[in-house]
């Protein structure tokens, strides 16, 4: 019976890694939790690329003050149990504005913001809301955005997952660490596209093996002042030999994917690839994120500096 159970759960792997669109998310939905959480724990690394120089914790957040994402457990779920397995890190997760206190937040490394949206360090109000209600959750917000802020300015990390760049659209700071401000998604949840890795060699595309790759998710297209390739590094983006670039309206033509960056002391990584359940059980993609996540602790060297004509070939 359990080897049964193992073949069945081995086709299933074997059908959404296919990333066919209608293969792929079909078979996602007929998927149960649980067989989506062993999923997960087949495709996560037996161990991180480098050794934590000390013991690394992890702030998820997943608050969504608009659209919300039905993956966020499933990525919480992948992000905590690679950290349990590999030893990199240990994760709380929580969508509970006042874990980023300053006081409470100094207990953790690095903040990794999964799928949030809107203003998400904001007190939610009535739509009749006073004046003075709305004056009490701008008192209660703006130092808890200072705090994160000068957590990563300070030396911490900082790591975007999806829709941690459709959040705080208005506030620059926010935008600048995080390095993209999402305006689109041309490319749609079901669509295979193709992705390009420009920067085979660098350490947190390891996991590629040099080679550009298809996926089934949906593509954010950032805001023109934002996510440019002469400010930060671009480890993946779309392949315009596989993808129906038509679609992208940006003015400079680059439609970047992941990418890491610094602020103040701080490490930053950002990828895109989450919206869709299935991300969360890829092992190459789970892969890339864990180096990703070592970069912005502060535990995996890597390169940031921006390479814009490399970029935008």
């Amino acid at each position: 019976m359990q080897c049964c159970k193992r073949f069945v759960g081995l086709v299933i792997l074997a059908a959404l890694f296919a990333g066919s669109r209608q293969t792929g998310q079909a078979q996602q939905k007929k998927l149960s939790n649980e067989d989506k959480f062993g999923l997960i724990m087949k495709a996560i690394p037996d161990s991180a690329p480098v050794k934590p120089k000390q013991p690394r914790r992890i702030l998820i957040f997943s608050r969504t003050m608009g659209f919300r994402h039905d993956s966020i457990p499933f990525g919480i779920k992948a992000i905590t149990m690679m950290g349990d397995k590999t030893g990199a890190y240990t994760a709380l997760a929580t969508e509970d504005e006042s874990m980023f206190e300053p006081q409470k937040l100094a207990k953790f490394d690095a903040v990794l913001m999964l799928n949030t949206t809107g203003d998400c360090l904001r007190q939610r109000l009535a739509k009749d809301a006073s004046a003075e209600d709305k004056q009490r959750a701008d008192q209660r917000e703006d130092p808890l955005k200072k705090s994160l802020r000068d957590f990563v300015a300070g030396g911490k990390g900082l790591i975007g997952v999806h829709s941690a760049t459709d959040t705080y659209h208005k506030w620059k700071d926010y935008n600048v660490m995080m390095g993209g401000t999402f305006v689109a998604h041309p490319w749609n949840a079901g669509d295979k596209v193709g992705i390009k890795n420009v920067d085979p060699t660098h350490a947190i595309n390891a996991s590629f093996d040099g080679k550009d790759f298809e996926i089934v998710d949906e593509i954010y297209m950032f805001r023109d002042d934002t996510a440019r390739p002469n400010e930060r590094r671009y480890l993946l983006t779309l392949d315009p030999s596989k993808t129906d670039m038509t679609r992208g309206k940006r003015k400079d033509g680059t439609y970047p994917i992941a990418w890491v960056s610094t602020f103040g002391k701080g490490h930053t990584f950002y990828c895109s690839l989450g919206h869709n359940q299935h991300i969360y059980w890829n092992p190459m993609i789970l892969r890339h994120y864990l180096a990703g996540i070592q970069y912005a602790l502060g535990d995996l060297e890597a390169d940031a500096t921006p390479r814009p004509s490399k970029s935008s070939e």
